[in-house]
């Protein structure tokens, strides 16, 4: 019983830091939230390293039991950020979210 529990815990140790998600948190990115018209709301995702994010890396942003991928559509250089529209409900208020990638 005792090995058998030790494999479950593995099993599932595994597959939780093999999961893209929890790779991508490794690298945190300031995420802000800012209501738009119609509806929608901005996403704003910041690069705070000192590397270039490169175009087509999968950036998340998380708002209570919610997240929501975007892929970078270019290069974010350090410091650099970047806006995308959502109309998710759980991102339709303003202020601070989870990000990384």
């Amino acid at each position: 019983m005792k090995r058998f529990m030790i494999l479950v815990v593995t099993v599932l140790a595994a597959a939780f830091l093999l999961s893209p998600e929890a790779k991508a948190q490794g690298t945190p990115l300031l995420c802000k939230v800012s209501l738009g018209g119609g509806g929608f709301a901005s996403v704003t995702l910041s690069n705070l390293t000192t590397k270039t994010i490169p175009k087509g890396q999968t950036l998340f942003a998380k708002k209570g039991n919610e997240t929501i991928k975007f892929e970078a559509a270019e290069d974010i250089r350090e410091n650099g950020s970047v806006s995308y529209r959502t109309n998710d409900a759980a991102f339709q208020d303003e202020g601070d979210c989870s990000g990384w990638y």
